[in-house]
């Protein structure tokens, strides 16, 4: 019967054995599945990417090797090859332990449309000043690269919910910020890069997700300068672009109630007296229909939760709000089973001139 201690070395270093045919076996299966697409695609197992996989397991291997190399026992002539072994597994497994602390900061983040997801996800890590994202079409644990995204001050604009996805024709138009956008200014100003990938067809959606919101970060150091006075043709702007966000977020091509094609840019915005306080107030009615209003509202209504508006509701009414913002309202409602359409309007504060 061998001695308690050879028993214990012996138990040791076959735990160690199997967690190294563990970490080699994830390694063979990440390099055979990039060799077999030509570099295309790679396994993505919940939050761990390509890096992060082979990184850790590369990691377990040589922590693993390097116990199994100190729990053997070796001849008196193996011991130099022993010890110089047991060095080089620890300094491996040391560089690689650097390599995972370069990989952990990393986020995997569903591409949603609204509220359901489009069977994309992004990968983002940030680095010094940095950040930088792939954009993968997932089948299972096997995930193939189909855009490339960025950031500045690792700033990570999926995982912070600072994007927009419009559908067209089978495309799927997806705009991001790469700043992160300070207080009191209009988020999609930041909307400065863009990618476009196929809708899927061939899957069923899942939906009920909330992506994170836009965090909004106070300006460093305040503006002392004064405040520019608001005109109504600067409002009628940041009216309009909103309006067109909310177009573009629509299911398919949002049309009037004769069913033509809405120009947001020739829109009518009104002026109308301020009850209370004097100036008067801007505002935009707009009836229209899409491919589907349900969806249709849920997108709009995120891209004013991206924007960094206030959530409300009335009756059979959503609304969005903001009290330092010179668009201060939006309220839409869905009547699509009564006349099939859908009612925004948008306000401004009040303006004097």
């Amino acid at each position: 019967m061998p001695p308690p201690a050879a028993s214990r070395r012996r138990t040791v270093a076959r735990i160690a054995g199997a967690f190294f045919a563990l970490a080699t076996a994830i390694v063979v299966g990440e390099l055979g599945v990039s060799v077999a697409t030509s570099g295309e695609a790679s396994l993505l197992i919940g939050p761990l990417d390509e890096r992060s996989l082979l990184t850790g397991s590369m990691l377990i291997a040589f922590a693993a090797l390097c116990v199994g190399l100190w729990s053997v026992d070796a001849p008196r002539w193996m011991l130099v090859l022993k010890i110089i072994g047991i060095v080089l597994a620890a300094g491996a497994g040391a560089l690689a332990a650097f390599l995972v602390m370069l990989s952990i900061e990393v986020k995997v983040t569903p591409l949603l449309q609204g509220d359901c997801d489009t069977g994309y996800v992004v990968v983002e890590r940030s680095f010094l000043m940095g950040s930088s994202g792939t954009v993968y079409r997932q089948d299972g644990f096997v995930a193939t690269s189909v855009a490339r995204t960025s950031g500045n001050n690792a700033y990570q604009p999926f995982a912070m919910g600072g994007y927009a996805v419009a559908e067209a024709d089978g495309t799927l138009s997806v705009s991001y910020a790469i700043n992160q956008p300070n207080a009191g200014s209009n988020p999609l100003d930041t909307y400065a890069a863009s990618f476009s990938v196929p809708v899927l067809e061939d899957r069923t959606p899942h939906c009920g997700y909330e992506a994170q919101r836009e965090p909004i970060r106070s300006p460093s150091p305040p503006v002392t300068s004064a405040p520019v006075p608001m005109t109504a043709a600067a409002v009628d702007d940041q009216m309009t672009e909103l309006v067109t966000a909310s177009l573009d977020a629509s299911s398919g091509t949002a049309v009037d109630a004769s069913g033509a094609p809405i120009d947001a840019a020739a829109l009518p915005i009104r002026s109308v007296s301020c009850a209370e306080s004097p100036g008067t107030r801007r505002e935009l009615q707009l009836d229209f229909r899409t491919d589907d209003n349900t969806r249709s509202v849920a997108d709009i209504l995120t891209v004013w939760d991206r924007a960094g508006y206030e959530q409300d509701r009335a009756m059979q009414e959503d609304i969005r709000y903001s009290e330092g913002r010179p668009v201060e309202r939006m309220s839409v409602r869905d009547t699509s089973s009564i006349d099939g359409l859908i009612h925004l309007t948008v306000s401004s504060i009040c303006i004097v001139e």
